[in-house]
Order: C-alpha cells, then sequence, then structure tokens
C-alpha cells in the first residue's frame, strides 16, 4: 500500500497526501524554477557543414570569461534596448515608418537593461575557431528560446548597433545568478541616434544594421511591431557556430527544452502558474473527509 504524507490543520482536519503525488508537485515546482534560472556557465560549440558533427567545443563559467577575456561595460553606464512602437496609420507605408521610429524617441527609456559588464559574443565564438562570413549563430536560452545573427553583425558591428555582448553583470544584482536575467544578451550601441544621448539600440538601428531576416517583431493579432528587446537572449546556454545555411535539425539537446516559446518570461510564467494550479487541485481532491 502507498504511503502517504500527513498534515494537520489548525481545526484539526487532517489532509493525506500520497507520496507520489507530492514527489510530482516537487518536480514541476523544480521544473519551473528552473525554466527561468540565471546560467553561470555556456556551452560553445562549432559545427561542421552537415549542422550535426561537432568540429570544436568547450565550456566557459562567467568567472573564466572575465578574468581571461576582455570586459565590456563600465559598471556604471546604462544600455537600453526599444519596445515596440503601437502607432497606426491610414496609410500603410507612413504606419511602417511610424512603428519601425527612426528617431528613436519612444519606448527606449523603459528598456533601461542596466548597468553592465559581459564578453563580446565574437571573443567567445573565436575560443571554437570563430565565425567565416556566410556563417550564422544561435543563441539558445535554458528554457529553448533561440535567436540567430550573422557573421556580419557579430564580427562587423555598426557603431548604432554595438558589440554583441553576453552580460553577466549587473548594477544592481552583481554577478549571476544574483543577476536572474543573466547571462543576458544585450547590444552596447552607441548614443548617435536617440535625441537623450544615451546608448539605445533602436529598432531602426536593427533595421539599417542587419538583413530583413533577422528582424525581429512583437506580433498582437494580423498586427506587427519591430522590437529590438525581443533580441535580448535571457538565461543563455549555448553559443552554436553553423557554417553557411545552417541545418533545420540541431543536435539533439542534453537538458529539456520548451520547443517553441514566442517569450521567455511567458513561457517560464505558464510553467510556474500550472505547478501551482495542479498542486492546489491534488491539495483539495485528497482531503480525507
Amino acid at each position: 500500500m502507498e504511503s502517504n504524507l500527513t498534515c494537520e490543520k489548525e481545526t484539526g482536519e487532517r489532509i493525506v497526501l500520497p507520496q507520489r503525488i507530492v514527489f510530482c508537485i516537487i518536480c514541476m515546482l523544480s521544473l519551473s524554477m528552473g525554466a527561468c534560472a540565471a546560467t553561470t556557465s555556456l556551452n560553445i560549440v562549432k559545427y561542421g557543414g552537415d549542422g550535426i558533427t561537432i568540429l570544436d567545443e568547450t565550456a566557459v563559467t562567467y568567472e573564466w570569461m572575465e578574468q581571461n577575456l576582455p570586459v565590456h561595460g563600465d559598471g556604471s553606464t546604462h544600455y537600453y534596448h526599444q519596445g515596440p512602437v503601437f502607432l497606426d496609420d491610414p496609410d500603410p507605408a507612413t504606419q511602417e515608418m511610424l512603428r519601425w521610429n527612426p528617431p528613436e524617441d519612444k519606448n527606449v527609456q523603459e528598456k533601461d537593461m542596466g548597468a553592465l559588464k559581459g564578453t563580446d559574443l565574437r571573443d567567445l565564438c573565436e575560443l571554437v575557431g570563430g565565425m567565416s562570413p556566410g556563417d550564422t549563430v544561435k543563441i539558445r536560452s535554458v528554457d529553448g528560446f533561440v535567436k540567430e545573427f550573422s557573421y556580419r553583425n557579430v564580427y562587423f558591428p555598426p557603431p548604432r548597433q554595438g558589440p554583441l555582448v553576453v552580460t553577466w553583470w549587473k548594477a544592481d544584482a552583481g554577478y549571476v545568478p544574483d543577476y536572474r536575467e543573466g547571462m543576458r544578451l544585450v547590444f552596447f550601441a552607441d548614443t548617435g541616434t536617440n535625441p537623450w544621448g544615451i546608448h539605445a539600440f533602436g529598432n531602426w538601428d536593427w533595421h539599417e544594421s542587419a538583413d530583413q531576416k533577422y528582424w525581429y517583431y512583437y506580433s498582437q493579432g494580423d498586427q506587427k511591431y519591430p522590437t529590438t528587446t525581443g533580441l535580448s537572449v535571457q538565461y543563455i546556454s549555448d553559443i552554436l557556430i553553423y557554417p553557411g545555411s545552417p541545418a533545420q535539425t540541431e543536435p539533439p539537446r542534453t537538458t529539456t527544452h520548451a520547443t517553441r516559446a514566442p517569450t521567455q518570461a511567458g513561457f517560464s510564467l505558464h510553467v510556474i502558474m500550472g505547478a501551482l494550479t495542479v498542486g492546489v487541485v491534488l491539495v483539495f481532491t485528497t482531503k480525507k473527509r
């Protein structure tokens, strides 16, 4: 017979939970915590022409990166991305430009990534032989979220884009894992476009810096809004370099990931709420009468 875990309330009413139910609740809560946990190390892999054969790989911690590679960020300068610009116009061309927002003056200061320190993605790629023209790199997080970038944007970023920096320190939190969104990809753009003279990576900056297939949109119904916040991958676990056009099938993952995560925060929240809901339901359905 299955043993039970018995709890007693102040009223004297007893609640009996089978151990397997308690175990399931613990596992689900552990999954929800892991899905949004900060990372402290990176797995860096360079693949061959088939997108499967590993040519070189390494793993590094944030401590090693700080001690052995150039550090970007002075710990006091703040960096910003730009969120969606929710403007409409009857003329489609005008509406598109309103949403790209070339003046970079809307929904920018609200997207303060903080005062950060980190390591250039280019330097990390070089640890496994680097990228070549035509290569792409995928940045993957522990929750399965993936963004892909071209050789040109990693190795020759225009000033308005800035280097792609894997950040592992934030002024108001310190190092990962206390920096809870880390490791996080942040673009260290210059100050030349926006009206405030801040280091802001705007939507139009990305429009002018990257090929169209790398643009990112926030979708709301049938409407699309450019945004650069969606490029800022959180909880980075893997840096994967592919030659030319990367293979459609990725190598098997060593951890459980969501197959698709429209937003990282959304995935984590859904898992947490689901685990808590199941736990509450199980408690009440197993109450001893």
